[in-house]
């Protein structure tokens, strides 16, 4: 995908960017939470999905790309909310470099 072949109008989609947060527990050790920072307008393309195994068992995972606008507040350890769905982003890319548009592809179904 080019710089120029994606447009505001394509933007149909609202996704929500996640991170981690440790919140303390009380009793000296922490919990993980997953926290909402932003909310998002988004094209979205579903690739073809796969199976992988892991520990010897055989697991669907579906691979999304996702184009938003440029933000430089996102990076691999965050996660996507895609129509109540979970999904791990695994690269982040910035399109052309020109800081306009960010490309996140994810996956859902296997684990972080």
């Amino acid at each position: 995908m080019k710089c120029c072949d994606m447009y505001r109008g394509k933007l149909r989609n609202t996704i929500e960017l996640q991170r981690k947060d440790r919140t303390d527990d009380g009793l000296g050790g922490f919990d993980i939470a997953w926290t909402t920072y932003a909310t998002a307008k988004a094209y979205v393309e579903t690739k073809p999905g796969k199976e992988v195994v892991i520990g010897d068992r055989l697991e669907a995972s579906q691979v999304i790309r996702a184009t938003i606008r440029y933000r430089a507040d996102v990076d691999e350890t965050d996660r996507v909310i895609y129509k109540g769905k979970a999904h791990n982003i695994r690269s982040v890319s910035n399109l052309e470099g020109r800081d306009k548009w960010l490309l996140l592809d994810m996956e859902r179904g296997v684990s972080v």
